[in-house]
């Protein structure tokens, strides 16, 4: 079953595509997670280049979601995967204790970034009338 170029996509498709993006939302979210953290250190100054970085990625992906099918559940449906698996590193593992995504500053503005620039970005319209 293919879909012919330039035709709108029927709901079918619109289904397998949202959740192929929530999927790889989740995915997105497991390596920016550990991305997040990196930063580099000039003397007693801290750049924390991996938060804005993370952020820009995450923004950029859910637009490319949102106007590959032309509907914002696109974006939605990254943004959820996202923070799907960002809650699922922030809080305690019950066999470890550990935390993927500590409590600090940097991981704070990540989290709370990530939610307002990835909401925004995918409240969006895919493609403008022409």
């Amino acid at each position: 079953m293919t879909q012919p170029a330039g035709a709108p996509l029927t709901r079918g498709w619109l289904i397998v595509g949202t959740i192929g993006f929530a999927l790889f939302g989740a995915l997105l979210g497991a390596v920016l997670a550990f991305w997040q953290a990196a930063r580099l250190s000039l003397g007693p100054v801290t750049i924390p280049w991996g938060v804005v970085v993370a952020v820009v990625v995450l923004v950029v992906v859910i637009r490319i979601a949102v106007h590959a099918l032309g509907s914002r559940w696109a974006g939605a449906a990254v943004l959820a995967g996202w923070l799907a698996a960002t809650i699922v590193f922030a809080t305690r593992t019950p066999w470890a204790g550990d935390l993927i995504i500590s409590s600090g500053t940097r991981q704070l503005i990540y989290l709370l970034v990530g939610v307002v620039a990835g909401a925004a970005a995918a409240s969006l319209p895919g493609r403008l009338p022409s």
